[in-house]
């Protein structure tokens, strides 16, 4: 069984080749989504650090500390916004 940092390492390679688009669709397909564990967990953290390795703006949802998966997103200018 791996472990989360296992997971998070794996996530954070994967996210690292997706494009911003990609990216995005991903934030997106998490919103709503009500599972738990240790692999979404670590995909969630990936994601959000992802974030933070591009420099995008993400303050009306998040900080370097929390991110609210509540709303979808779009990206202007390398700032994301709720829809």
């Amino acid at each position: 069984m791996k472990t989360s940092h296992e997971y998070f390492v794996e996530f954070q390679k994967q996210l690292e080749s997706y494009d911003d688009t990609e990216l995005i669709s991903s934030f997106n397909s998490e919103v709503g989504n009500r599972g738990s564990g240790t692999a979404r967990f670590s995909f969630l953290a990936a994601l959000h650090q992802e974030f933070i390795r591009r420099g995008f703006d993400y303050s009306e949802f998040g900080d370097e500390n929390s991110i609210s998966f509540k709303h979808q997103v779009i990206l202007e200018n390398r700032t994301i916004k709720k829809l």
